[in-house]
């Protein structure tokens, strides 16, 4: 079969799906290694995306998916009368950044490092699906391990979590920014 004709099926599978596609799926539909399937995905999707369409392919977790495009965002929130996604609190973030960096963690070992209780933010992050149960840590009372989901991968536009900045070099670059802002403050 032609390149272009595994692209357009691709394409069309992707589109239908409403979901990511996962590679495994891929090379089975076209009963080709994985590695192979993985190539021709890739290259149909930096293909796809650099002719700047108002759809855009992702991948995370080598999972493909069918998006729209970002830079429309606002436009297709006017049409389809939705507001724009809710925004994560601060306590949120924090204590995704936390899982993200530590994972797989438990809640306590959450509390600990923030210094206050973090059910509220660790509740909201499980119920949208940015953060899930892993397991249980083999300890008394077997508290649950928390990590990350392929929904986080998705949002924050990495392919997996190797892709997320060394910790070191964040929090170098969150220092300064401390350290400038307190240099320019008014005495």
């Amino acid at each position: 079969m032609e390149i272009s004709k595994l692209e357009n099926i691709i394409e069309a599978v992707l589109f239908i799906s409403g979901e990511g596609v996962e590679l495994g799926r891929i090379a089975d539909m076209f009963e080709m290694d994985m590695g192979t399937a993985e190539k021709i995905a890739d290259n149909y999707m930096d293909k796809y995306n650099f002719e700047g369409h108002g759809l855009k392919i992702i991948k995370y977790n080598d999972i493909y998916q069918l998006t729209t495009n970002p830079e429309y965002a606002d436009y297709i929130a006017k049409f389809a009368g939705t507001k724009k996604p809710m925004n994560l609190s601060n306590a949120a973030l924090e204590v995704l950044a936390i899982i993200a960096y530590n994972q797989p963690v438990t809640r306590s070992t959450i509390d600990k490092i923030r210094g206050v209780d973090s059910f509220g933010p660790l509740d909201k992050l499980v119920t949208r699906e940015i953060v899930e149960e892993k397991g249980r840590l083999d300890a008394p009372g077997r508290p649950i391990l928390y990590g990350t989901t392929n929904e986080f991968l998705r949002i924050f536009g990495l392919k997996s979590i190797e892709e997320m900045p060394e910790l070191d070099a964040f929090q170098m670059s969150l220092e300064n920014f401390v350290k400038d802002d307190d240099e320019n403050e008014i005495k």
